[in-house]
């Protein structure tokens, strides 16, 4: 049971995660207008769009997972 507590306890932390992110990057391309002239430039936003997901996602599975361990380790009373 408490392995099925973990892994939802990940899955919302990177859903938290990346939903931050991404709206991050709604507003700042909302604020300063579109990042790109032709398709190299929308190529390149994409491409650091997809890392940055891909680099939050694995900072928010290792983040959720130190932060759960952390909260099984805690003594309660």
């Amino acid at each position: 049971m408490k392995v099925c507590k973990g892994v939802v306890f990940v899955v919302l932390v990177v859903a938290v995660a990346v939903g931050v992110f991404n709206g991050v990057v709604v507003a700042v391309s909302a604020y300063f207008g579109p990042f790109y002239e032709g398709d190299a430039e929308q190529t390149r936003n994409f491409g650091i769009w997809l890392v940055g997901n891909g680099v939050t996602v694995v900072g928010a599975v290792v983040g959720g997972v130190v932060w759960y361990c952390r909260y099984l380790g805690r003594p309660r009373g």
